[in-house]
């Protein structure tokens, strides 16, 4: 299922118009099977009360989902406001007037640009690349080296606090795109949709003609519904992916800033 996710917008959409067709037809079957049997015996119909038992079910679970959907795309963008501002810190820091650091300089430059073309582009901030790791380690050498020279203590000290936040940024951007995506929840609210489904065809088996366009209306709204969070599931890759340009400029979708570095 980790693939799905991968996959062109219209692709995606196409995927989960396929799961309301097997919404509607889970229903339609089970409606057939029920319809006949209600034939031969009319009290075996589960009053219509009782849908608002699963489809609560399956509305919370839906819930649920969205609710850990927003808050993982908030922890993506407080990653990468984090990340922005200490590498612009240290960019000013490492300025003539300041630190007079080009070494500095250049390794947060370095270090931009393997994040935004390696690790965030198309490693989608799944897993750590070495290079960064090693962009890192030349940034702290810089820094040990002009703590040993003549640097205003307080200059120094502000540097390894924006350092501190640069590699916490990069944890919790790396952390949001390794486990963004829950699968075990999509699993359940997958199961308690054909599950009402199901109910829906057991409270109309009376009335079968009312069963089927309440089905068609329910596999509509399920599968729409799913597509949309599924769209945004992952805050580094879909319609509504962070941009790895927001680590140039505090603007979503800036690509020309990103192009022109």
């Amino acid at each position: 299922m980790g693939q799905i996710y991968q996959l062109s917008l219209p692709i995606l959409f196409g995927i989960f118009v396929g799961f309301g067709l097997i919404f509607y037809g889970v229903g339609r079957l089970a409606l057939y099977t029920l319809s006949r049997h209600a034939a031969r015996d009319s009290l075996s119909i589960p009053q219509p009360a009782y849908l608002g038992t699963i489809a609560t079910a399956w509305a919370l679970s839906l819930g649920f989902i969205a609710a850990d959907i927003w808050a993982v795309n908030a922890r993506a963008d407080h990653a990468t406001s984090l990340e922005r501002s200490a590498i612009i810190h240290m960019l000013r820091s490492a300025e003539p007037d300041v630190l007079d650091s080009p070494a500095l300089a250049t390794g947060v430059e370095t270090y931009r640009r393997l994040v935004a073309t390696g690790e965030w582009q198309q490693g989608k901030n799944v897993l750590p690349r070495n290079e960064v790791e090693a962009a890192l380690h030349d940034i702290s050498g810089e820094i040990a080296r002009l703590a040993r020279s003549s640097a205003p203590t307080s200059l120094m000290s502000q540097l390894v606090h924006d350092f501190n936040d640069l590699q916490e940024a990069r944890n919790l951007r790396l952390a949001v795109g390794n486990t963004s995506i829950d699968y075990y929840k999509w699993y359940l609210v997958i199961f308690l949709t054909l599950l009402t489904a199901v109910t829906i065809a057991a409270t109309h088996a009376d009335r079968p003609r009312a069963g089927k366009r309440a089905l068609a209306i329910y596999a509509i709204t399920a599968s729409i519904s799913l597509w949309i969070l599924a769209i945004h599931a992952n805050p580094y890759d879909g319609l509504e992916e962070l941009h790895p340009s927001l680590l140039y400029a505090n603007q979503k979708h800036a690509d020309l800033a990103f192009e022109a570095e």
